[in-house]
């Protein structure tokens, strides 16, 4: 078995302490490698395997979720067999094949869950209530809202005050919203809000079969609404976020003009692209909110939970450069990847800030550099002493063999 990379690792907790156990499908979910709408097409019978949908090479793939499963292992999880098999509602047929390749298809239906989480006794099983709310959990997730509401009516007849009633009734709630039209998305914003926590707490692993269709119904009905900084989350891009749908994140937000203006939207671009391991269309993005609102940066850092970027932004925030500012973070990662400039363009800035200009600097002396011209080479060092003396140091720095 490999070494598990820090990437790896962090996909792992991040899903763990989100979901409180951690499910190679959700993996494939948060990295990109499955979309919600495939998964939904494979279980209605239209994919015949599911590892068809995947984006990556299937050894890849493979050897991603051996390392993850390995970290799980590693965390004191125990792994569980879960049926993912299971139709969807008025499929006809048995359940769907997961891979053809035996391993694979091992992998995909396992989840890790901490040793205390699991029954103790067969009496548990047996119980007529955990029973009930064990079939409503499934009913809910499978959006069979008519089986759901029998199975909600048995438990309120069979335990009257039984706890979780309320909250059952909320979610049941969900699926009947989702046949009548939105009419105040602010509401809608709300009510899924405050549903997800009750959401993830009875239905497990299963939770995001039920809230993803509701961001996404979310966000069909604020498609055409402009940005507001007023009202962040009331915008496509929000909710393409909570449903995990990458490539609509991306469009969404790039169809805004002067996206890059908005510390929210940047963030949700890096995001996308990072789970869709598109390393310099995320780093161009990150780049915009470094120069547009540079106090956001270290908060965002956080939240985006990227191994990668963040051992880059700890490096830059420890480096003995006292007069470097969060906005020069992107001319100084240039200097210590001189090869993104051959994927990044010199009039990536749109603006001409200080901070752009040397951004711009460093770029045009990396590419006169390449291509042997002394003399730019020279001049371009000289203003950006004048301009940034700390950068230039830096620049010193990346000739020393």
């Amino acid at each position: 078995m490999s070494t598990v990379s820090a990437d790896l690792q962090a996909q792992v907790d991040a899903l763990l302490l989100e979901q409180g156990a951690f499910t190679p499908l959700e993996f494939l979910f948060a990295t990109g490698r499955l979309r919600p709408a495939d998964y939904a097409a494979w279980r209605r019978r239209e994919i015949r395997v599911l590892d068809e949908a995947l984006m990556g090479s299937r050894e890849s793939i493979r050897a991603e979720l051996e390392q993850s499963a390995a970290h799980a292992r590693a965390l004191g999880l125990q792994e569980e067999h879960q049926e993912l098999g299971v139709p969807a509602p008025g499929a006809v047929g048995a359940a769907p094949p997961l891979s053809d390749d035996p391993r694979l298809a091992a992998l995909l239906a396992c989840r890790y869950v901490p040793a205390q989480s699991g029954p103790q006794m067969d009496l548990f099983f047996h119980n007529p209530v955990v029973a009930l709310t064990t079939g409503l959990a499934a009913a809910l997730a499978d959006g069979t809202a008519p089986e759901a509401a029998r199975l909600l009516d048995a438990l309120y007849a069979k335990e009257p005050n039984h706890p979780d009633l309320a909250a059952f009734d909320r979610l049941l709630e969900s699926l009947e919203r989702m046949h009548r039209p939105v009419r105040d998305a602010g509401e809608l914003l709300e009510f899924i809000t405050a549903i997800t926590p009750s959401a993830h707490r009875l239905l497990g692993a299963r939770a995001r079969e039920l809230l993803r269709p509701q961001w996404r119904r979310l966000a069909e009905a604020v498609r055409a609404q402009p940005y507001s900084p007023q009202e962040p989350q009331l915008h496509a891009s929000y909710a393409w976020t909570q449903a995990q749908d990458w490539d609509e994140v991306r469009a969404s937000v790039l169809s805004e003009p002067e996206w890059w203006r908005h510390a929210a939207l940047g963030v949700r671009l890096v995001l996308s692209s990072l789970r869709q391991r598109h390393r310099t269309e995320g780093l161009a993005a990150w780049f915009q909110l470094c120069w547009q609102a540079p106090r956001e940066a270290d908060v965002a850092i956080e939240m985006l939970r990227n191994s990668q970027l963040h051992a880059l932004w700890q490096r830059f925030l420890e480096a003995d450069i006292e007069t470097l500012n969060t906005d020069d973070f992107p001319a100084w990662l240039l200097l210590h990847e001189p090869a993104l400039a051959r994927h990044l363009p010199v009039d990536l800035p749109l603006g001409s800030s200080p901070a752009e200009n040397h951004y711009r600097l460093v770029h045009r002396w990396l590419a006169a550099r390449a291509a042997g011209v002394e003399a730019e080479d020279l001049a371009l060092r000289k203003q950006l002493k004048a301009l940034q003396p700390a950068l230039f140091a830096c620049l010193l720095r990346s000739l020393t063999p």
